[in-house]
């Protein structure tokens, strides 16, 4: 698989990974990750959406979670590729151009391959292993860099928390109701920003019928 796929994989999960009741205004930056730490444990799914530079480029992505597997999409120099994971099996679906392009198979099997949804053989799947840290934001949260205070502010209606993290992100966190991360906003070469919503509203992720199976081989 090329380069910039696995680029992108690794970006797009490091943006969501960084995210890490009652009002929270009035405590520690610590005692607010740590808030965040315990809601997000509890639930049983949620959505992702955002964007995030890779390789000069801007990204957009949404992935709907649920417990440990997820249904998402990005979109990649035009190209929208589906993606999904299921009970740690991930599926494919991309159009012809990003086939060729992107993950470095020939024109033959990109035409064949097209539009339909494919399963990842294991030697491939690696690339996509980043992306699971999306399923467990509460286990991000608990790592992190120096934290510090950022006030409050206004996101989509929401107040809502901040709080600086290392100097190169900041965790925007709900501060009423449940303590659910609202924003995480990246800098640096994976600048971007990725939403969270619809918590514990994600159905379950099904595999999708009939795969093609074994990339380079016969398919079924």
């Amino acid at each position: 698989m090329r380069q910039g796929i696995a680029g992108l994989v690794a970006a797009a999960a490091a943006l969501t990974a960084a995210c890490g009741s009652g009002s929270l205004a009035s405590e520690t930056p610590t005692q607010i990750y740590e808030a965040a730490a315990s809601t997000t444990a509890r639930v049983s799914g949620y959505e992702a959406t955002g964007e995030v530079a890779v390789a000069g480029s801007t990204v957009t992505f949404d992935f709907k979670v649920h417990a440990s597997d997820f249904a998402g999409s990005f979109v990649l120099e035009g190209s929208t590729i589906r993606v999904l994971a299921v009970q740690g099996t991930f599926y494919i679906d991309a159009p012809e151009a990003a086939l060729a392009t992107d993950f470095g198979i020939s024109n033959v099997e990109a035409e064949l391959l097209a539009d339909r949804w494919v399963e990842v053989p294991p030697p491939e799947s690696a690339d996509f292993t980043d992306l699971t840290s999306v399923t467990d934001i509460a286990a991000q949260l608990a790592h992190h860099g120096s934290l510090t205070a950022g006030g409050t502010a206004t996101i989509d209606g929401q107040r809502v928390v901040l709080v600086h993290d290392g100097g190169d992100s900041v965790l925007a966190v709900a501060t009423s109701g449940p303590a659910y991360p609202v924003r995480i906003t990246a800098t640096g070469s994976s600048a971007g920003h990725a939403d969270f919503s619809s918590w514990n509203g994600i159905a379950a992720v099904t595999a999708p019928p009939s795969p093609i199976i074994q990339i380079g081989r016969a398919h079924v």
